[in-house]
């Protein structure tokens, strides 16, 4: 299941960086002075090369590809949900094994019986016991 979720977080980590670094690639806007003072002193930024891509859109385009942006956060938003549930049913599951194990455990010393590994037990529900299952080697 790990293998699953760190593909999905692959995924979700490529969508979310790309519109980044694109974002961070445009030019930034001049901002209007609001006082007199002269802001500190900027690192000289090269000006984009002439070659720089750019595609126009058109209203229609436009609103179809702000809806998709919109989705491609949605998905993404999902993505950290489902990583976070993942994370909460595996704490849940090594709590429940860790009872289970105990469990076993107290009943083997109960019945004298030698519990070496827990995981060498099933439940048996119609005779309400645990039976040793044997594992071929």
């Amino acid at each position: 299941m790990s293998t699953v979720i760190r593909s999905l977080m692959v995924v979700a980590f490529s969508l979310a960086v790309i519109p980044a670094v694109v974002l961070a690639q445009q030019r930034p806007q001049p901002v209007p002075a609001q006082t007199t003072q002269q802001p500190p002193a900027r690192p000289a930024i090269p000006a984009p090369a002439a070659d720089t891509a750019e595609i126009k859109l058109d209203e229609s385009t436009t609103l179809k590809a702000a809806a998709l942006e919109a989705r491609i956060s949605a998905v993404v938003a999902n993505f950290a949900l489902l990583q976070r549930q993942a994370q909460d049913l595996q704490q849940e599951m090594t709590k429940m094994l860790e009872e289970r194990k105990t469990l076993i455990q107290d009943a083997g010393k109960k019945a004298t019986v030698d519990v070496k590994d827990p995981n060498e037990w099933a439940f048996d529900n119609t005779g309400q016991r645990y039976l040793k299952v044997r594992r071929p080697q």
